[in-house]
């Protein structure tokens, strides 16, 4: 139980910094679109965040955040290469995690655990070898009537 906390905790951190990476990243272009970009380097540019490492929040399961940032900002919604390596990524994803839950699932079920084995086993014991049971307890008195 604790492992599964671990993982959405996990999850919400992850996804929570893919947005704020978007919104950063929005706020950045935009901030750049006004800015004069002559020879004399005189107008500052602030410092957007990378394609790349927006897209690697995604792989390492920031994906969901990632997508919701780019949707409700409307940032990279038009970059086509780009929104398609985000879907991708979130195909890839989606086929690992049902290929886990397959094999778990298939663990799980197949095998039957230890204790079911042992009570299969003395049942089997008890029908071959074993005499017919009798009780050493004497007849309950019945009651007067």
């Amino acid at each position: 139980m604790i492992i599964f906390v671990c993982i959405l905790a996990y999850l919400a951190a992850i996804n929570l910094i893919a947005y704020r990476a978007f919104a950063h990243d929005k706020k950045c272009a935009e901030a750049n679109r006004g800015t004069l970009r002559d020879r004399g380097g005189t107008g500052q540019l602030l410092q957007r965040t990378p394609e790349g490492k927006l897209l690697f929040y995604a792989i390492i399961g920031g994906w969901a955040g990632a997508k919701y940032a780019q949707q409700k900002l409307r940032h990279k919604s038009y970059k086509q290469p780009f929104g398609k390596q985000l879907n991708d990524i979130a195909m890839i994803q989606g086929i690992m995690l049902c290929s886990i839950t397959a094999i778990f699932a298939f663990l799980l079920l197949a095998a039957p655990d230890a204790t079911a084995r042992a009570q299969i086993a003395v049942q089997e014991r008890l029908r071959v070898d074993a005499p017919p049971l009798i009780s050493l307890r004497p007849p309950a008195a019945r009651p007067a009537t």
